[in-house]
Formats: C-alpha cells, structure tokens, sequence
C-alpha cells in the first residue's frame, strides 16, 4: 500500500492502494482459513473451542478494519466507525457467551442484544460518509427515499419472517421488535450501499459491493437463525453461526480493497426511480399480509409509516412537476406582455415550420420594429413604454386572429408573426393593416403617444424553411423597411443578399469586441508655444485576423447600427486607462483623450462608469478626456449637460470636436461648461491657399480665448500650417506633420526620440521617428474620423 499527495503541483490530492500490506494480507488469510475451520466443524463437539475461534474471528476482522482506518487517511472516518460497530458486535458476542448462553430458557432480549443492535447505528453512518466523501450534492431526497425503503422492506421481513415468533419468545412483542430490527437493520446498510453504488458508479464502489455483499449474508444469517428458532431446530454452532464471521471478514476485505476520494456530482441513475414505487409494493404487502396472518401493532406501524412516506414522495414530486412547468412557461413567456419570448417563439415556429404541410402551403414571417419607442422611454420613461408596449400586443392580437399563427415579442420593441397557410402578398396586405393599428395615436397617462412600425417580410418556402434563416432575411428585409422609411418591405434576394453579409459582419464585430481585437493607437497633441508633447489621443483600429488594420470609419456605423457602440466605448476607455497608467508608472505623464459616441454622451450611468475604471487604475480624473461632437449634443441637450457635468466633477477634462461643423456652435460654448475647442481639419487644411479659411480659424481661437477655453488645431499636415497656428495663438495642434497614430510600444519609441533629439531640428524637419512615413507621401483622408 503506498499513499502519494501531489499538493506541491496544485492538482487534485490522488490516492493509489496498490495493495494491502503484506502483514494484513496474511492476516486476512489466516482470517479465511479460520471461517472455513469453524464451517466445517462446527457441529457442537467442541463449543469451547468453536466459541474462541468463533470470537478471533470477529475481534480480528474487526481490528483488520481499524487497522485500515488508523493506517491511511482516506476514508479514515469511514473505517474507523465501521470497525467500531464490528467491535461493538464482537463484545456483544462475548457478553453472550459469559452472561447468556447457557441459562435456561435463553433470555430474550438481553444485554448482549444491546450491543449487537449498536453495531447499526455505526454501519449506517460509515456507509452514509462513504457516499457522501464520492458524491457531491446528493438531493435529500435520495436519502428520505431509502428510510423509507428501508422501512417498507424491514416491514415486510417482519411480518413475513418474524411476526410468527411472537408466540414462541418470552419476551412477547418486544422480543419480536427487537428482532425484526436485526434485518431491518442489516436491510437498511444494504439499501444505503446499494444506493451507493447506483450514484457513484459500480468501477468505483468495489468497497461498498462488499459491504452490501456482507450485510446481504448478515440478513440471510438472522433470517435463518430466526426460522430455525421458530421451528425449534436451532442449535449451538450450527452451520448458521458461521455466516456472521463470513459477513466481518468480507467488511475487512473491503476496507482494504483500493479506491479513490476524487468527488463527482450525484449522476442521475434512473435505476433510483423504482424506489419509491418499489416501497409502495413492499408497504402495501405488509398491509395485505396483515389481514390474512396476525401481524404485531409495530410492524402495521412501520408499513404505515413507509406509505405515509410514499405519498409525501408522491406530492413532492407532483409539486416539483407543477413548479417545472410553471418554470418552463416562464422561460418561454415574455412577462410583460404575456406572448411567447424569442424562446417561446422559436420553439412554437419551428415546429409550424416542420410541419410537412408548410411546404406546400406556404407560410409568411413577419418582424415588427417599433419606430420611435427609444424616445417614448427616454421622455416618459420606462413605466410609460410598458404601457405603450401591452397596448401595442393588444392591436397586434386583434389583427392577427388567424389560427395557428404564432405572435412572440422577440425583446424591446421587436415582435414576429409567422402566418402558415400564408403567402408574401397577403403576408404584406396583414403588415400594411398591422401599420395602420398601430399609427394610431396611444394614449398613455393622459400623453398622446404616436408611434410608427417598420416590418420585413420573410416567406416559406420561397426564402427558406429554417427558421433561423427566415428570421434573418425578414430582419434584413425590415432594416431595408426602416432605412427607406417604406413602412413594408419583402425580402428580395436581388436587393437584401447584401445585408446577409453585413449580418455575418455585424456578428464578427460582436466576437471581436469580445476577443479584444479592437486596438488603440496614438497620436501626440503639440504644444505649439513650446513644442513639447502635452497629451495624447486614443484612436481604436480593429485588428481583424487575417485582414489588414480596419479604421473605425469601417466599423462604427457597423457598431452603431448592432447597438454595440457602448461596448466598444467601454473597451476604449479600458484600454486608454489601463495604458495610462502604464505609462505613468513609467514616468509618462500625459492625459489621454478619447472619442464619446452620441449613445454613451445620454446615458447617465457614463460617469459611475468611468469612475470605476479611473479607481480600477488608481487614476485621477485628469488624466482622462473625453472629446464630443456637436452631433451628439443635439440628441438631448439637456440629459448631455448633466452626463457632462458629473464627469466634469470628476476631473474629467471636456473638449468639443470637430467644431464648427455642426450647428449653434456658439449656443453650446455658451450653455456648456467645456475646457476646449478642436477645430476641425476641413478649416485647417487650405489655410495656405484660402484666406477665408484662415480667417474662420483665427475668429475662432480668439473667440475661444474670449471664453477662456484652450483651442486644438487637428489634421496639421505641414510646417507652415503649424507655424501660421502659432502665430494665431492657437493652444495646441495634432497631425501627420508629427507623426501618423501610433501604436503604444511605438508611440513610445517615436517619443523617446522626439524629446531626446534636438527639438528645433525635429520640428525643421516636420517629421518624427524613422519609421514613420513622410507626411508627403501618406493619403490623408477621413479615414480616422469618425472615433470612438
């Protein structure tokens, strides 16, 4: 037997018995050859001798057992107890020989029955560990399942076997209870490994095959024993007597036998579900046998007490069966509305779709989306779009009253009708009524609430008979719908094959997010009075496997359109900081700037958001800044001043991009609380060949002064545009005329040598590192706008 624990490699502890020792080995031998001593001559010629041997038999396999539990770790608990309860039916053994055997009559029950019965308690609790140590999260009801068996099985052994004994023993009915518990006890450790072995598995039970073998020989030795004194035919070292020591050595084997404590989850045999039914059938032949035979009051009891426990088995289970379904109709219905949720829907389409007749009669799926909810939501909030969304189920309902179509809110504002029996046109007639319901105007706490529906049309078999592909293609055909403003529209594979790619795109982006291939490269902001390099901004690439480097003009309206814009912004903003604090560490000081899409600048959970993130860092506000567009700011001007405002009070520097594109710059310079303005390229780029452009930049720096508030010049591509912008006094520029957006390793080497070289030849020069490309030889377009 060796015993190895891999704790210093982190994996699981493993046991390995490769074998009992060799003493033990010899002693179980010994044990073996002394059974089959005390069988072939125990007829009563030699008690005292067959009584010795009879107790180094029971004392040895119990020690053997102890042994075991002493000697190794695992499953010492186990051992130690099921040795023990031997032990305990050894000394009950010699308090018999030395007090009992030998009075006239035989005292039943004794002191020695004390002893024997303590010997179950013990094997219960061991063989209970022993399952419990192997089996991880066994239901309760498992284990109220064999009491119960145990109970109805013990019943019937003590109606059957041992009732007609109540005549025949001085101790009356107490006698008779206290033998049937020696089978009832031997039946109940049997169940439990029996029960055992059904959720652990037989290849790794041997130990407790054995042990249900040996209670199987103790129940067949006190059945035996009980018939022979029934019939008066017992006698003192029969063949009977030898059977207990058969039932202790086959427990020693077992304790050695080798194993492991690796723990599994209870596996579902289905073997456990005869139980129940298996109690039902012995209790009920108790009961049966009763009023045929006279049967003691205790053992009605026992039989009554099993069926009580079988319909208590029986209720549970028809309420665990209710809860079920009600769980199952929860997981397909949506709640607020009480139509079938996308799982709901799925499941009851696809099986319309499998029905043969589908094909030849055709079926149409339509796809609602509500136009204009967002704002229902946004403006009276979230109560007032439940509302409009029941009253829109009602219409739905009331169009489509067809038989055995299925109408399902697939999530938001986004419902499915799959019509059998129904092709496109009049697929298209039902979306064209369905839009007309729902254009009239809801009446929402005292609100008129005017709505609008955009449906694609999908048909079968024409487009498909899976329901997958129906739902996309109807999804494509209503995108087409809403982009239109066409109210109705039916796929057309001419016209949406198209938008099946734009699908497998918009799933790619998903992943990718997901995946982390969005990536941030970085370009400096210059100081232009003093040259130095005073921030940085964060531009996000997709790096797509096996393509080059996506811009995000590529991406983002891709993104937009998925809703997955707050995704990739809360991605930037992770990365930004997290670089930010790398570079802080490494004594680079500079805020980082980042792109605020127009869905994140209204959504007021931004600030608690980036808060997180700044903390996440151990970051101050400073070190952020989040740039805006004048687009974003006309959505809601009112919920973007407070998002703005609380980042503000973070630290958090606010900036406004791209400006003098939009409309009413001056209103939100005046309304908004901003720390700078960028001017857009569009003005920066002619400054050298148009004088109007010039102009427009100066007026604006100076009016940008006037307000107190820093100006940033983007797309500065030549040396002389920089220095006409200093000349203007404008803050600080960015460009191509330094450096393309970098990389962080390389933006730090490009860094590294802009501060590093001589600063007036640098700028001389118009160029940065080596491996940056020539401004004059890089097409400067859109491409870096629009950013995240």
């Amino acid at each position: 037997m060796t015993m190895r624990f891999d704790g210093l490699s982190g994996r699981q502890p493993r046991v390995w018995v490769r074998g009992a020792p060799k003493v033990v080995q010899v002693v179980l031998a010994l044990l073996a050859v002394g059974w089959a001593i005390l069988l072939a001559g125990g007829h009563g010629d030699h008690p005292d001798r067959e009584v010795a041997l009879y107790l180094v038999l029971m004392v040895g396999s119990s020690s053997v057992t102890i042994a075991r539990g002493l000697v190794m770790s695992a499953d010492r608990p186990v051992w130690l107890a099921l040795g023990a309860a031997m032990l305990v039916s050894a000394a009950g053994d010699a308090v018999y020989v030395l007090f009992v055997s030998g009075r006239v009559p035989v005292p039943f029950p004794s002191i020695a029955d004390l002893l024997y019965l303590a010997y179950y308690p013990l094997g219960i609790v061991a063989v209970v560990v022993f399952v419990r140590r192997r089996v991880r999260d066994v239901p309760t009801v498992v284990w109220l399942d064999g009491a119960v068996l145990t109970l109805a099985i013990g019943g019937l052994i003590g109606a059957v076997f041992l009732a007609p004994l109540a005549g025949t023993l001085t101790g009356g009915a107490a006698a008779v209870a206290v033998g049937a518990a020696y089978p009832i006890g031997d039946t109940a450790i049997l169940l439990l490994a029996g029960l055992g072995v059904a959720l652990v598995g037989v290849r790794r039970t041997h130990a407790l095959l054995w042990i249900a073998g040996a209670m199987t020989v103790s129940a067949l030795a006190d059945l035996t024993y009980w018939n022979l004194v029934a019939s008066d035919a017992y006698t003192e070292g029969a063949w009977v007597d030898a059977l207990w020591p058969l039932s202790s050595i086959m427990l020693a084997i077992g304790a050695w036998l080798p194993g492991t404590l690796r723990a599994q989850t209870a596996s579902g045999s289905r073997g456990l579900l005869i139980v129940p039914g298996a109690s039902l059938l012995a209790a009920t032949a108790t009961l049966a046998w009763g009023t045929v035979r006279d049967i003691p009051l205790f053992i009605v009891v026992i039989a009554v007490a099993a069926l009580l426990g079988v319909l208590n088995r029986l209720n549970a289970t028809v309420r665990h069966t209710l809860l079920m379904m009600d769980a199952r109709r929860d997981a397909t219905t949506d709640e607020l509305t009480g139509l079938p949720n996308r799982r709901g829907f799925t499941t009851e389409a696809a099986s319309l779709l499998a029905d043969g007749g589908v094909a030849d009669t055709g079926a149409a799926l339509l796809l609602a989306d509500l136009d204009g909810f967002k704002e229902v939501n946004d403006s009276l909030g979230h109560h007032a779009g439940d509302a409009v969304l029941r009253a829109v189920t009602g219409r739905l309902l009331a169009e489509t009253g067809t038989a055995g179509s299925v109408l399902g809110r697939l999530g938001g504002d986004e419902f499915a009708i799959l019509l059998p029996g129904t092709q496109a046109e009049s697929g298209s007639e039902l979306a064209a009524r369905l839009c007309r319901a729902l254009a009239v105007p809801f009446d929402v706490e005292g609100t008129s609430v005017s709505l609008t529906a955009s449906i694609g049309i999908a048909s079968a078999p024409g487009d498909g008979m899976d329901l997958s592909g129906l739902l996309r293609r109807a999804d494509i055909a209503m995108y087409r719908a809403k982009a239109g403003h066409l109210t109705v529209a039916v796929f057309d594979p001419r016209v949406d094959l198209s938008g099946e790619d734009r699908l497998q795109r918009m799933a790619e982006l998903r992943r990718a997010i997901h995946d982390g291939e969005l990536v941030l490269h970085f370009q400096p902001k210059i100081a232009l009075g003093t040259g130095r390099v005073e921030g940085v901004e964060a531009l996000v690439r997709w790096d797509r496997p096996g393509s080059e480097l996506v811009f995000p003009d590529a991406f983002l309206p891709l993104a937009r359109r998925a809703g997955l814009l707050p995704a990739v912004t809360k991605s930037v903003l992770q990365q930004a900081l997290a670089q930010s604090a790398l570079w802080r560490a490494a004594g680079i000081v500079l805020p980082i700037a980042v792109n605020l899409p127009a869905p994140d600048l209204i959504d007021e959970t931004l600030p608690a958001r980036v808060s997180v993130l700044l903390a996440a860092q151990r970051l101050p506000g400073s070190a952020l800044e989040v740039e805006i567009t004048e687009e974003a700011l006309l959505r809601d001007p009112a919920r973007a001043k407070s998002v703005l405002g609380n980042l503000r009070a973070l630290g958090v520097r606010i900036a406004i991009d791209d400006y003098g594109t939009g409309y009413s710059s001056l209103v939100y310079l005046r309304e908004l609380v901003v720390d700078e303005v960028k001017i857009d390229r569009t003005f920066i780029v002619p400054m050298l060949l148009d004088d109007r452009s010039s102009s427009i930049v100066r007026s604006t720096i100076d009016l940008a002064h006037a307000l107190g508030l820093r100006v940033v010049a983007e797309g500065i591509e030549e040396a002389e545009v920089a220095e006409m912008l200093a000349r203007f006094g404008c803050d600080t520029a960015q460009g191509y005329h330094w450096t393309r957006p970098l990389p962080a390793a390389q933006f730090e080497s490009w860094l590294r040598e802009y501060e590093g070289a001589d600063a007036s030849a640098i700028r001389a020069a118009g160029r940065g590192s080596q491996e940056v490309t020539p401004v004059s030889h890089i097409s400067r377009t859109s491409r870096d706008s629009p950013r995240p």
